[in-house]
């Protein structure tokens, strides 16, 4: 089938538990028809806030929904392949990939930084990937709030090359990164 058969198109989160069976798509980042099947699952997302709650999982709660969904009305669900749509997963787990993107070998349309404990370690990542394209100044929670303030665009904080820097030693990285510290005690140098 083609991409555009699908009503929704997830990455690959690399979790195979039972609860995120059977995509395995990743919900930080996905892709949404808008249609009458995904607006009667939303809607029952939006129902079914206590599931969310219980879980403490909106992946787990959008999972289950999308299995039913699925099947009561036939809801298209695709999860892309992880070579071309790598997330944190493959970013801790899959070195050998993680070295041609590094080395240029192999470009992916779309990276998202999960399976990562929070966002200031996401940003040191993506930034030894040569993956961030944000000014330092417009980071950080007070960045939105000063750049409403001051009525300055948003767009003023791109950067049209990434900021590249080391930080762990141990993580992948699109530049050697050895005098670096590890994040994982123990872990060798990724180059």
């Amino acid at each position: 089938s083609k991409l555009y058969d699908f009503d929704i198109l997830f990455q690959d989160d690399g979790a195979r538990a039972v609860r995120f069976a059977p995509f395995s798509g990743n919900t930080g980042f996905y892709y949404v028809r808008h249609n009458k099947e995904t607006q009667y699952l939303f809607n029952q997302l939006l129902y079914n806030g206590d599931l969310i709650q219980e879980t403490n999982s909106h992946q787990q709660a959008l999972t289950a929904l999308l299995s039913e969904h699925s099947s009561l009305t036939g809801l298209k669900v695709k999860t892309l392949e992880g070579d071309d749509f790598p997330s944190g997963f493959h970013y801790h787990r899959k070195k050998p990939l993680m070295k041609k993107i590094a080395e240029g070998k192999h470009e992916p349309y779309l990276f998202h930084m999960c399976w990562t404990a929070n966002k200031d370690n996401k940003i040191l990542f993506m930034k030894q990937m040569g993956m961030w394209y944000m000014k330092e100044e417009c980071t950080g929670s007070e960045a939105l709030g000063k750049l409403d303030h001051d009525h300055t665009p948003v767009s003023s904080c791109c950067l049209a090359e990434p900021s590249v820097s080391c930080h762990y030693r141990d993580k992948p990285s699109i530049i050697p990164c050895k005098d670096s510290p590890p994040i994982d005690k123990g872990r060798p140098s990724f180059w």
